[in-house]
This record gives structure tokens, C-alpha cells and sequence, in this order.
């Protein structure tokens, strides 16, 4: 073999393995993270639900049902929110009109309409709640979310609350929209000096921006309070929830207690840690 012919080979061989590298980077089909853009989609769901429902308690508890109403007991609501109440008719509304700042940052425009049936302490009291041009953060709101009560607690000042979301849709807006059903179990307990505290379970159905359908089931209660809501920190303190879609399960871990937004994502192959915006 001639010194010519050596090189020639050493040279092609180089060639040839440069080109099943680039070919093997290129196409490999496994990738070392899945999509979680449902999950990303769904906290984004749940954190709008979650600021509807602290003031839904704050509204309900202020207003007390034929108190004189005080619109300033709403200022940490939102400053200049408008809250109306027809007690011949059983209806509160609540108008953010075209735009109110939260103290803690969350921006909400158009109004919430609640209807019920009795005092919102009494087990069997409902509350109904529709929406008319509501937005949070620039994500529109539209379904029928209802409150019931089920068992009151006097001794422990606990209420245990079935809360349903049917033909929910949240429009982003880029015009795209998750369209989201939901049923929960929450036990609020009430504390004059922290506000309330919820522990949440149950489940929820819906289907992506990009049309993939998900389910989503609680599998330890999710901690929300309401000094953490009020500094706009919508997410739970605690807990796990599991969602499965495309085949796929993936678990949500909101940790152990703190007030922040900061999640751990555990999904086939790997985990990651996310802090929520």
C-alpha cells in the first residue's frame, strides 16, 4: 500500500464517520425533555380560577348578606372596584371596569355577575358566578363557575365547599384558548387574624391551545392561603397534582409550605424545576 493510497483511505474514512455524526445529531428521535406546554397551560387555568375565588370569599365575608356595603372594604380587591349588591334579587356584581391593579399586581378588567340561593354560611347555600368581558392579565374568562356548600364546621370555622367549572374557556390573546371543565373539593377553614386557608382535591378535563386533550387529578390536597393570593401569588404553597396527556404522566410539586412560585416537574425521563410566572 502506497503512502498516497493510505491517505486517501484515512482521509475518506474521517469523511465518512463526520457524516454518520452530523446524521446521528440530526435525526435522533429522542429528545432529552418533553413538551410541557398543557402543564405551563393549565397553571395558567387554575391561577385565574384561584384569584376568582379570593375575592369571591372576601366579597361574600365582607358583605356579610344586608351589611351596609363599603366599597372600600375591597380596596385590597383592587382599588376603585366597584361591588354592587341586589339583595331583593340575590345578585352581586362585581365591576373592574376597563382595568383595576391589584395591590399585588394582578390587573382585571370587565365584571363578574354572582347569584345565590342564601346566606353563603349555610350548608345548601350556592353561588353561581358568570362573566361578562372579565379578563386577568390580559386572559379572558368565560364558563360558569359554582360554589356549594356542603357541611359547615362551626366548632373549627371550617366550610367544605364543591366547586365546579363548566364550559370554562380562557382566551389568550393571540386568539388561541384552553377550553377546561373541573370539579374540587375545598375546605376553607376561616381564621379572624390569617384569613382563610383552603386545602384542595378533585379532578378537571380540558384540551390545550394546540388541541391535545389532558385530565388533571389532585393527588395530595393543594394548600392555598390568603395572605399568599393577596401578594399575587396564585399558585398553591403545597401539594402534588398529576396530569396525563399524550400517553404521558406528569406530576406538579408545589413543595412544602413556602409562599413563592417556584415547582418541581417530574415527567418521563427526567425532572425541572420551574419558578411560575
Amino acid at each position: 500500500m502506497t503512502y498516497k493510497t493510505l491517505i486517501f483511505r484515512s482521509t475518506l474514512f474521517l469523511g465518512l464517520l463526520g457524516m454518520l455524526i452530523a446524521c446521528s445529531e440530526d435525526t435522533d428521535p429522542i429528545s432529552s425533555e418533553m413538551d410541557l406546554t398543557v402543564v405551563d397551560e393549565d397553571i395558567a387555568v387554575n391561577q385565574v380560577f384561584e384569584d376568582l375565588d379570593n375575592f369571591t370569599l372576601t366579597v361574600f365575608q365582607s358583605l356579610n348578606f344586608g351589611a351596609r356595603v363599603l366599597n372600600e372594604d375591597f380596596d385590597k380587591i383592587c382599588p376603585g372596584v366597584d361591588v354592587s349588591f341586589d339583595e331583593e334579587n340575590k345578585k352581586i356584581t362585581v365591576d373592574f371596569g376597563e382595568g383595576c391593579t391589584s395591590p399585588g399586581g394582578t390587573v382585571r378588567k370587565g365584571k363578574i355577575v354572582f347569584t345565590y340561593n342564601q346566606n353563603f354560611l349555610f350548608p345548601g347555600a350556592k353561588v353561581v358566578a358568570v362573566f361578562e368581558g372579565y379578563e386577568v392579565d390580559g386572559l379572558l374568562v368565560q364558563g360558569t363557575r359554582t360554589i356549594e356548600n356542603q357541611n359547615l364546621d362551626i366548632l373549627n370555622n371550617r366550610v367544605t365547599l364543591k366547586v365546579t367549572v363548566e364550559d370554562g374557556k380562557v382566551t389568550w390573546p393571540d386568539g388561541t384558548f384552553v377550553t377546561y371543565t373541573s370539579t374540587q373539593e375545598r375546605i376553607v377553614t376561616l381564621s379572624e387574624e390569617n384569613g382563610y386557608e383552603i386545602s384542595i382535591t378533585g379532578n378537571a378535563s380540558g384540551k390545550s391551545r394546540a388541541g391535545l386533550d389532558y385530565t388533571t387529578t389532585v393527588t395530595s390536597p393543594l394548600l392555598v392561603t390568603q395572605d399568599c393570593v393577596e401578594t399575587g401569588v396564585l399558585v398553591p404553597s403545597s401539594g402534588v397534582m398529576e396530569f396525563n396527556y399524550s400517553g404521558f404522566t406528569v406530576s406538579v410539586d408545589y413543595g412544602d409550605g413556602p409562599c413563592d412560585k417556584n415547582i418541581l416537574i417530574t415527567y418521563p425521563g427526567g425532572t425541572k424545576e420551574l419558578t411560575v410566572d
